[in-house]
């Protein structure tokens, strides 16, 4: 989702013209402050009306962008409140000159279940992404069965190298169970040997663990592990026997995207994908960190990993290529307190620069206005609330998913359909207040609600009740596949 909030500036051409300087220029990544819409030069006669010196909202940085907004820009004075942080973090899409060179490692599955098609699409998807790399990336390939086998160690693609490594592909053959962490943690290994490089991690597998590691949990502790060693993992999981929980909370905890391809021949447009997002990046090693005020306490933290480091709250976001976005969502509860600002968080983000060749950062604050008069009340900023609508969105695809498993296709169904009523109404509300009109035109809020009713329409398609005298094996495939959509779309929506 593109969700770009840069046109509710129009109404200040002061602000304006400085976001024009900001993005010109690449010194200072300060913030931009706007606080509560009102221009700099609005007299405050009114003691009831919202400080002024109060940040609602920010925007800072310059490879990367950081939007701060806070759900509600006013609560109830004299009670404790409730209040969501958002950040939305976007890539400069600009071209970059002389790219930082790939660190890459390939993990493949060459367990039993791969025999035939989907083995030889998996090398041939690999072969492509190696004859395309650049001169000056690295790669690497591991295979996986019972052990994991380093094909391919790190090598520097050249003129020379780039052949014998795909002659390394020649003879590799499927057979044994799945070790899916052992070849991870080969994976680990091979990568520790470069630094100063873009890591990742492309994982592939058709099957359950059903050696090494087995546990989702030790899975995310595997991958937060590697993360921490400044390395992406992506995932993709082939055709519909895979654990689809497992595969995306390898992704979710080292930032990367899970894929779900149902058939083996569209490997070779995913590594593709893949390659093509690698070969543009301009930031790695992005991290938030979140101060909180005093006082406040985190209710939820929405579809991302952390940790906690006293009243900060550390965040990893990973690597981002030109144009990509990111988004962080937090809901806090504030102390009670008298009439005026209320502060609640401060907000650092630092990266490696990889158009600058240095370390990056930028950094903001928020915090809320408590009123006496519940007139002045504000309503939840819509580009919050549809933030909250794609977390539900990806929490109602992963229940139906577990229901589903359980034997409950109807409640699944039922579900299902609650969710795609409830998303119609929350769109009609959304999108009729005035600032989401004003801001958005016909633009990417109606989108992203089109696109969050369309998986559910999907997800209500692939656990259909199939229809009388359907053949067994097909009418079992489709909500398995469902299953792995659904999943895929979840991580999506979360992203």
């Amino acid at each position: 989702m593109k969700v770009k909030t840069l046109g509710l500036l129009a109404c200040a051409g002061m602000l304006l013209s400085s976001l024009t300087v900001w993005s010109l220029t690449t010194p200072a990544e300060g913030p931009i402050t706007i606080a509560n819409d009102l221009p700099p030069d609005t007299p405050n006669d009114d003691p009831q009306k919202p400080a002024l010196d109060a940040v609602t909202q920010f925007v800072a940085g310059n490879t990367l962008m950081v939007e701060g907004r806070v759900g509600f820009k006013t609560r109830e004075a004299n009670q404790e409140q409730e209040n969501f942080v958002f950040l939305d973090i976007t890539a400069k899409k600009e071209a970059l000159g002389e790219t930082t060179p790939l660190n890459l490692a390939i993990v493949l599955d060459r367990s039993g279940s791969m025999k035939g098609k989907r083995l030889e699409n998996a090398l041939s998807a690999a072969r492509g992404m190696i004859e395309r790399l650049r001169d000056g990336d690295v790669v690497s390939l591991v295979t996986y069965q019972n052990t994991a086998e380093v094909k391919v160690a790190a090598t520097e693609i050249d003129g020379r190298s780039r052949f014998g490594i795909l002659r390394q592909l020649d003879g590799i053959t499927a057979q044994g169970d799945t070790c899916i962490s052992c070849g991870l943690e080969a994976a680990s290994e091979v990568l520790s040997r470069r630094s100063g490089m873009v890591d990742q991690v492309l994982l592939l597998s058709d099957g359950e663990a059903t050696t090494g590691i087995k546990e989702e949990s030790a899975f995310r502790t595997l991958a937060a592990r590697i993360q921490r060693q400044g390395a992406t993992i992506s995932t993709i999981g082939v055709d519909v026997d895979y654990n689809e929980r497992v595969m995306s909370a390898i992704a979710e905890e080292a930032n990367g995207r899970h894929h779900f391809v149902e058939n083996a021949g569209k490997l070779i447009s995913i590594f593709d994908e893949e390659l093509k997002s690698l070969a543009n990046t301009v930031a790695d090693e992005a991290e938030l960190s979140v101060s909180l005020a005093p006082g406040v306490r985190v209710l939820q933290v929405y579809d991302r990993s952390f940790r906690r480091q006293g009243d900060r709250l550390i965040v990893p976001i990973g690597a981002f290529s030109g144009g990509d976005e990111r988004t962080f969502l937090m809901k806090v509860s504030v102390p009670a307190g008298s009439a005026g600002t209320r502060p609640i968080a401060d907000v650092h983000l630092a990266y490696r620069d990889l158009t600058q060749g240095r370390a990056g950062s930028c950094e903001g604050s928020l915090s809320h206005v408590l009123v006496a008069d519940r007139s002045q009340l504000s309503a939840l900023d819509p580009l919050v609330a549809n933030r909250v609508e794609r977390s539900e969105t990806a929490s109602t695809l992963a229940n139906a998913n577990q229901l589903w498993k359980e034997g409950k296709a109807d409640r699944a169904r039922h579900l299902l359909a609650q969710a795609s009523e409830k998303k119609r109404a929350a769109r009609t509300q959304i999108l009729a207040t005035p600032f989401a009109s004003e801001t958005k035109g016909s633009g990417d809020l109606a989108a992203d609600f089109d696109k969050q009713e369309r998986v559910l329409a999907e997800a209500q398609e692939g656990f259909a009740a199939p229809p009388p005298g359907a053949a067994p094996e097909p009418a079992a495939r489709k909500p398995k596949a469902a299953v792995r959509a659904n999943q895929s779309a979840a991580r999506e929506a979360g992203f």
